[in-house]
């Protein structure tokens, strides 16, 4: 019996020990209490404790020292960066600034990026990223502030604010989040940008049959296949002339 209870202590002590391990790694090492709390609008996450954090200022630093101007900037997540507009405008100097994952916080840090290229305009989707997850007056507020601090670090420069795209509940698209949400936030993004002055580019609608994106255009329900595009391309094309 004795042995026994020996037993039980050294596994429960070792059990401890093991969560207490997890814990560490998962969650101080990696600050997901205070990545997950910032998502969800609980607290403000002090930048330098993202994973990314110094990766961006090395980018920014670039970018402020590339000593090259651009016409245009995209300025978004995955979905910028599987773009390729330059197929389409060739005459256009076009500098693409897709981030994968990126969420508005993220690209509140990358705005020096766009200041190093000096663009006459900024083609911005933001919001997907974290939207499931995030209250409404949190993604109000999240994309207000973004779009203040681009509209004060980009004097002269003009600034269109793109819908979020719809999504499909095949593969990705299922985790991303449902399109009335992506509804309600379009309107949200629409009224910031008549607030701000800025130019709001509705693509949701361009994409979108019965409130969803077509599987055919989309790769795993959320990221467009290559020739989807064409679609963008159609829409923004007037605001080159």
């Amino acid at each position: 019996m004795k042995k026994k209870s020996t037993f039980l202590i050294l596994s429960l002590l070792l059990n401890i020990l093991l969560l207490g391990a997890v814990f560490y790694i998962g969650a101080i090492k990696t600050n997901f209490f205070s990545r997950m709390g910032n998502r969800l609008g609980l607290w403000e996450m002090n930048p330098k404790h993202r994973v990314d954090y110094w990766c961006i200022q090395g980018w920014n630093n670039s970018f402020q020292k590339l000593g090259v101007d651009f016409d245009v900037v995209f300025y978004g997540n995955s979905i910028t960066r599987g773009s390729d507009f330059r197929e389409y405008f060739p005459s256009v100097s076009i500098c693409n600034l897709g981030y994968p994952g990126d969420n508005m916080d993220g690209m509140m840090l990358r705005i020096p990026s766009i200041q190093g290229v000096h663009p006459k305009k900024v083609f911005v989707m933001a919001g997907i990223n974290g939207l499931h997850l995030q209250p409404k007056d949190v993604f109000t507020e999240k994309y207000d502030k973004l779009v203040s601090a681009l509209c004060d670090s980009l004097p002269g420069t003009q600034i269109f604010l793109q819908s979020i795209l719809p999504v499909n509940n095949t593969d990705f698209g299922k985790y991303v989040g449902d399109n009335d949400k992506i509804k309600w936030a379009n309107t949200v993004i629409e009224q910031i940008a008549e607030n701000h002055n800025c130019t709001y580019v509705d693509l949701f609608n361009e994409y979108a049959v019965n409130d969803e994106m077509p599987k055919e255009l989309s790769r795993d329900g959320v990221h467009l296949l290559p020739h989807a595009y064409e679609k963008w391309a159609r829409v923004i094309e007037p605001y080159f002339q």
